[in-house]
């Protein structure tokens, strides 16, 4: 046989590989889009029915509804309406659906008030950790409220809410420990000042302050600046 004719047929079977290959990839990356559009409604739609109704009265056929998918789909994706939950707060905390909170790791934007190179100067640093705070509290709302309201009537929601604080506390002490510790007032320790903040700035706080005695956020988040910066660091005057 002609080795030319071999030659000839060979080709376009190796030909089509490399076409088959880049067909698979473009459906994974059309199917990874469509999944994220799905879960990200699926989060918004749920956050939307616990806002209005809280966590007992909220289905999931009303959340697939407010989504426009099946519920099969949010099975699919979130697995039940707890997990859907759980999601919506490490959303508000990491801004990203994919980004999983990590004991004893400061979520993403709090990380960047270190890279940014303010803790050098610690009243600066403190400033921006309230803004984020005041930025997460404003995310969470609906979450925590959700979360406070759930957890009195469900043993599993108050388990993940103590877990959920737990790993807040955490974060803190991961974040803290990055600190010099000479720039505390005389007696605060790394830990003692992630303690500090974690009680100050917390769900609990927001709830008192904002929902219960009408701060505004801006109000909030200078309260918290303030209280934590004479709590945590040495008296300039």
């Amino acid at each position: 046989m002609d080795n030319r004719s071999v030659e000839s047929r060979r080709r376009p079977a190796e030909a089509e590989a490399p076409s088959r290959a880049r067909r698979v990839s473009r459906q994974k990356e059309a199917g990874e889009v469509t999944r994220r559009e799905t879960r990200r409604r699926l989060l918004e739609a749920a956050n939307a029915e616990f806002a209005e109704r809280g966590y007992a009265a909220a289905t999931v056929i009303r959340i697939a509804d407010r989504a426009d998918v099946s519920v099969q789909s949010l099975y699919s994706n979130w697995g039940n309406k707890r997990n859907l939950l759980r999601a919506i707060m490490e959303h508000a905390v990491t801004a990203d659906e994919d980004v999983p909170l990590v004991p004893g790791q400061p979520p993403p934007r709090f990380q960047a008030a270190l890279d940014a190179g303010v803790a050098a100067d610690p009243r600066r640093l403190l400033a921006a950790l309230s803004h984020e705070f005041r930025l997460l509290a404003e995310r969470a709302a609906v979450g925590w409220q959700t979360y406070r309201d759930g957890a009195a009537m469900d043993p599993d929601i108050a388990a993940d809410w103590r877990e959920l604080n737990d790993i807040r506390r955490q974060s803190l002490h991961g974040f803290f420990s990055r600190v010099p510790a000479e720039v505390f007032r005389p007696g605060m320790t790394q830990a003692a000042a992630a303690d500090a903040v974690w009680v100050i700035a917390s769900p609990d706080t927001r709830d008192l302050l904002v929902r219960q005695a009408g701060y505004s956020y801006d109000q909030f988040e200078e309260w918290v600046r303030t209280t934590i910066t004479a709590a945590l660091l040495p008296d300039s005057r």
